[in-house]
């Protein structure tokens, strides 16, 4: 069956020029031009690129389209966990995860979380006021949370972030050889980093979740190898993009004093406030799914065996459904909370009501401190088309 797909382009243009670095470091204006010419792109690497809101919100329900069937290539073993998982597999494994993200649960994580960012904020207090909130704030402490969800002791912390970006490079559409090696590098260490863990957990049981899964394994739940990468996919969600998430939010009070001033004094607003973070520069741009019938997208019908991309970041900055959505605006009527950040549907973020809780966490512990916050140097970073990341981000507490 042929693609039908609504408008046209030139047979040489790439509306999506993942690799360029002016779109990586800033492709919502390529998503606007794609919302209004091309709400269907046939990308020149062989998939569907769909970027309006309605048509991204039902699809990433719809219980049609497959991840268990698309091929991941370096990032294979993320089959083995739930987020390359169809039902009734991607159920069995969400069910042995979710007890540890209820809202009780969360009250004890966000416990952890704090007592590590008072820790910090004391030395940053003794000493000149100034931090690297991106590594020394955001992912220590999202780090050390996980660690204690797991059980285990904060160890890697630089390598698992180092190896966890590398392979987020081969989650995208715009990865190349290079980024593929280093991908298929990155989860060699990242088995047998987690082999060594489970293997010192069996000799030394404990509470965690890394021994519910082996629990799980023991009662025939889980196998080995969904053992191992669940553990990887809670490693690598637990701080990459949590991480953002409170980065941007910092970047975000620096420049805008009046969201520091309004995040300390109307508690009531704070829930916006970080909705309105992770909608404005969602952490993950992208989720990628496999048609398994012929799917109509608005004037489009896209055969079965077609991978979609849905770009979440474009949905929500759709201006049909976010009014003025290139502008920063916490007081956003609740249609504000419909944003993609954490997915939807079967496949939504099992770990977002933590999410929300570690940036309330560290948000409140600094306005309850200081007086406001600015940069102290100039932000890096190293975003690629698939994921928004934020290297360094010095600041001084005032």
């Amino acid at each position: 069956m042929t693609v039908t797909t609504a408008g046209s382009t030139s047979a040489t243009e790439d509306l999506l020029p993942f690799r360029d670095p002016g779109f990586r470091a800033d492709p919502y204006p390529y998503y606007a031009r794609l919302r209004q010419e091309h709400p269907v792109y046939r990308h020149p690497v062989g998939l569907h690129v769909v970027s309006r809101y309605e048509d991204v919100a039902r699809l990433i329900r719809n219980p049609t389209l497959s991840v268990q069937q698309l091929d991941f290539g370096p990032a294979a073993p993320i089959h083995h966990t739930m987020l390359g998982k169809d039902a009734p597999d991607h159920t069995r494994l969400r069910r042995i995860t979710n007890r540890w993200f209820t809202p009780k649960a969360v009250e004890e994580w966000s416990k952890v979380m704090r007592s590590c960012v008072e820790a910090v904020l004391d030395e940053v207090e003794k000493g000149d006021g100034t931090l690297d909130a991106a590594d020394g704030l955001s992912l220590k402490c999202t780090f050390e949370t996980t660690c204690r969800i797991f059980g285990i002791e904060p160890a890697e912390m630089d390598t698992i972030q180092r190896k966890t970006y590398e392979i987020g490079l081969s989650l995208g559409p715009g990865g190349n050889d290079e980024e593929a090696r280093a991908t298929t590098e990155a989860f060699a260490w990242f088995t047998e980093h987690i082999r060594r863990l489970v293997a010192g957990k069996r000799d030394h049981p404990g509470e965690g979740l890394i021994d519910a899964f082996i629990a799980a394994q023991g009662e025939g739940r889980m196998t080995e190898d969904e053992v191992v990468y669940t553990v990887f996919l809670f490693f690598a969600v637990g701080h990459l993009d949590v991480k953002h998430l409170i980065n941007h939010g910092i970047w975000l009070m620096t420049q805008r004093p009046e969201l520091f001033a309004a995040y300390r004094d109307e508690p009531e607003a704070r829930p916006g406030i970080i909705n309105e973070i992770l909608r404005i520069d969602t952490p993950e741009s992208m989720v990628v799914r496999l048609t398994t019938q012929d799917t109509v997208i608005g004037d489009t019908t896209v055969p079965a065996g077609e991978a979609l991309a849905l770009l979440i970041a474009s949905a929500n900055r759709d201006p049909e459904v976010f009014a003025d959505p290139d502008t920063f605006d916490h007081t956003r009527p609740v249609a504000a909370g419909r944003h993609l950040a954490f997915g939807s549907g079967m496949h939504g973020c099992a770990g977002q009501v933590l999410a929300r809780a570690e940036a309330d966490v560290v948000f409140s512990s600094i306005v309850n401190r200081f007086s406001g916050v600015e940069l102290a140097g100039e932000p890096a970073y190293a975003h690629t088309e698939f994921l928004r990341t934020i290297t360094h981000l010095p600041v001084r507490f005032l």
